[in-house]
Formats: structure tokens, sequence, C-alpha cells
């Protein structure tokens, strides 16, 4: 973040200043005591589980020159006359507010919005990568994708930065209008929309809705990049008022891949696009036709913002992707793993199976826990998981969890019931493949986040198979 002073923090906000000096210069905004430092603004947020207020005295000790409140405060502050305090009716709101405020001082800023149902993370960071070739970038790190984590994102912006690369998450509706709100796009990208958040969403409709709202939020001079090939975002673009540019396999598409190519041994993607009557070949070193999906709209982004072919190349082959996402791990025994545990729903699973049957193996082994936030239709989404790695001609499944066994229920149709395996938990699991797996076997570990299957890839990796 580049310095402000309170006066324009106090414009942002329409906060009220009820002691300290206007012109006092903040370098920093935080939201965690413990990060404070001198010069640093705290702003109290309250969450579902913790009240900011409760460690203002621990924000003043650590240096904090002003703090934003929602109430009058006093003891909480100590001896200390010298930290300024502003209040605001709502400090979430103000750290929205100073954070779309502070987005917009930036004139000539290009913000690029992603969200999906799957891929949305991927597809970020091959944007930044792509246009990081000739452009200063801030993306966003980690789950900072929400209404608190996008706004503190922006707040890191510097006169040095071109663009920002944002992903929007959510699990209900009116999430995505307000962060596009605080964002105001210039370039909104769907990756697609999939069973995800069905317990609180209720349809696949609802969910393509909750998406759209990106879409909604573009002004006439912005860009639309929307899947040609998924229903939904595919009607998507016949309402915005934004220019649409579509990407996919199907003839449609304005960036269509006409064909593709995985060479396992080298683990070298080669895909064929074709763009306003031009061929272009890139490589990639990720595996999956769903990563393809991922790449696309970072391509049409480079080109739009006229990076040539060799930067895009460059860039796409340069990501530093996120962690537990199709990470391959080579064990002691010589197996090898496809770390995919980072989250799970029943699109992203499948294309995870997919992947793990494109590699040469002597044996494939697919680790499967429960998917989230699939409400009344998580029995029949496991079921269909369970059939289609079957179909898949996996050679051994293990389940584990509870909803594992919906998975096992699936796969029992079409499998031999001596081929699956039904765990209670990762450290049955643990004990389970450290027994089972042998060299040249490869092993796909994939579920939601809270089944923390990350813990079964660590457990692995340290053991002499």
């Amino acid at each position: 973040m580049h310095n402000l002073s309170l006066s324009q923090i106090i414009d942002f906000t329409e906060a009220e200043l009820l002691q300290g000096n206007k012109d006092q210069m903040i370098e920093e905004v935080v939201i965690d005591s413990r990060d404070v430092k001198d010069n640093y603004l705290f702003i109290a947020i309250i969450g579902e589980n913790q009240d900011g207020h409760l460690y203002l005295s621990d924000a003043v000790k650590n240096g904090a020159s002003a703090v934003i409140v929602d109430r009058k405060i006093e003891s909480e502050l100590g001896q200390s006359s010298k930290t300024a305090v502003l209040k605001v009716a709502d400090t979430t709101k103000a750290l929205q507010d100073l954070a779309h405020n502070y987005r917009k001082s930036f004139s000539d800023l290009k913000v690029i919005a992603v969200t999906g149902s799957a891929g949305k993370t991927t597809t970020k960071d091959l944007i930044y990568s792509v246009l990081k070739q000739k452009f200063s970038c801030l993306k966003t790190e980690g789950n900072y994708n929400n209404h608190i984590g996008l706004p503190l994102t922006l707040l890191k912006l510097t006169a040095d930065n071109d663009v920002a690369v944002l992903e929007m998450g959510m699990s209900a509706a009116g999430e995505i209008k307000l962060l596009a709100e605080i964002a105001e796009p210039d370039i909104g990208i769907i990756t697609n929309v999939a069973a995800a958040h069905l317990k609180q969403l209720g349809s696949l409709e609802n969910i393509a809705q909750a998406k759209k709202e990106l879409i909604d939020q573009l002004k006439p001079s912005s860009t639309a990049i929307l899947n040609y090939d998924n229903s939904y975002t595919k009607k998507m673009g016949e309402t915005t008022a934004a220019k649409v540019i579509y990407f996919g396999f199907g003839s449609g598409a304005d960036l269509q891949t006409i064909k593709y190519n995985f060479d396992s041994k080298n683990e070298i993607l080669t895909f064929n696009i074709k763009y306003k009557d031009d061929n272009y070949s890139f490589n990639f070193n990720k595996a999956g036709k769903h990563n393809i999906y991922n790449a696309m709209p970072a391509i049409i982004t480079g080109l739009l913002y006229g990076l040539s072919f060799e930067e895009i190349q460059q860039g796409l082959m340069k990501t530093k992707f996120s962690s537990n996402r199709m990470d391959f791990v080579e064990l002691n025994c010589g197996a090898r793993i496809i770390n995919d545990s980072y989250n799970a729903n029943p699109l992203a699973v499948k294309a995870a199976l997919d992947v793990l049957m494109e590699h040469q193996s002597e044996r494939t082994i697919a680790v499967l826990a429960s998917m989230l936030e699939l409400g009344d239709q998580s029995s029949s989404k496991h079921r269909e998981i369970g059939a289609y790695a079957a179909g898949k001609g996996i050679d051994l499944l293990v389940t584990v969890g509870p909803e594992g066994r919906e998975i096992a229920a699936g796969a029992s149709l079409e499998m031999n019931s001596e081929r699956i395996v039904i765990l209670k938990d990762n450290k049955e699991c643990i004990k389970f493949l450290i027994s089972e797996i042998k060299a040249k076997d490869l092993v796909l570990i994939k579920g939601s986040r809270a089944n923390h299957l990350e813990e079964i890839v660590a457990a692995l990796k340290t053991e002499e198979l």
C-alpha cells in the first residue's frame, strides 16, 4: 500500500475522528493485532468467532498509529494518547469502502476478476503468471477471496502495479455482487458452473445466478470471458452489456482448442488453439483437459493486453501454482501420488480421475473422500462419482469417511468388491496405504478441504514404503 493520510481514510470510510491528527500517515492496514507495526492502521473486524475490539490493547502495544472501531473506547487503549481513533457504524464495511475507494484512486489500473465452481484459483495463477511477463501484477494469495480477503488484497496495491488479478469465492447469493462492487473489474471471468455449494444455494440454476453477479456488474467498456462449453456460463453472455469472449472446445468458441496431447513421460501437455483465424500451439506443465480450460482465459487475457505468443508461452510454463492442486509427488518406494487434496466437487473429482487414467502406471489407485456442501444431493453425487471411477477402470478404489461409503456403493455396481476398500478416517487410510502401495503405483488423493487429506500425503512422503 502507498501511504494514506488519516484524512483520506476518513473520506474513504466516512469515519468520525474521535481522537488523533488527520495528517497522520498510514503505511499498512491490518485486521490481526499480531501483524501491527508502527504507522499501521488496525481495523477491529467482527467475525464469526472473534471480535477485533477485544484485541485493541494488543494492537496499541504493537505500535498501531490508528484504529477503526464501531463504538467509543477508553480502557482498551490503556494510557496511550497517541493512537488515533476512527469510529464507524460497521468495521467490515469500513474495510470494504476503504479498499473500494483506494482501488478507484488508481486510474490506470486494470482489474481482472475470476470466479467459477472449479478451477478459479489455477486460472488466477495462470493469468497472473502470463501478465507478469510484461506488467507489474498483484494477485489474490491463499484464501483471500471473500468479503474480507479481497479488500485486504486491494489494499496491497502500489503505484507500481499495472494489473490486479483477483479471485472471487462465494457460498451464498449476493457475495460475488459485493466483491465486484468493491473491485470494479475490467475483465470478468467465469470458469464454469457445477455442483458446489448446493447445500446453501439449492440448485445449479441458483449457483449460476450467483456466479452471474460478476458479469452483471461489468460495464459496457468491460470484457466477460466465459466458458462456451458450459451451458450456464454460455447463457450469461446473452444478457451482459460487456463485450463477450467465449473459450472452449466447441466450434462456436472465440478461442477454441482444436486438439491436445499429453506426454505423460515428460509431463507436458500440448494443445492447439484457434483465435481470430490464427492458430497457436502451447505447451503446459500440468496434466488434464480441465487445465486447458484453466489456461484458455489466461491466453485470451494475454492477447487482449498485447502480449506476444512467446510471452504467453513463457508465462504458462513459469506459473507457480497454489499447493495441493495436481501436485505430483514421488515416494521413496518409487510410487507416485497425485496430490489434489485442496478441495473437491463432482466436476473436479471427475477431472482428477481423468488425469489419473491418462498416466502410464502399473496400477492406479484412487483415494476419494467426501465432497461437502452438496445438500440433499450429497448421496446421489457421491454415488455418481463412484460409478464414474469404476467406469474409468481404476484398479483400486479407497474411500475415506462416511460419504465414502456412498462412493463405494456407486462403484460396486460396476466394480468387483475386492477392488474397493472402505476406511473410516485418515489414520486408517494412512495405515492401509503404507502396507499396500508398491513401486510404480499411481495414487490419486482427492476430497474436500475439511477432510485434511494432505495429512495422508505428508505421512506417505516420510515413510519408507
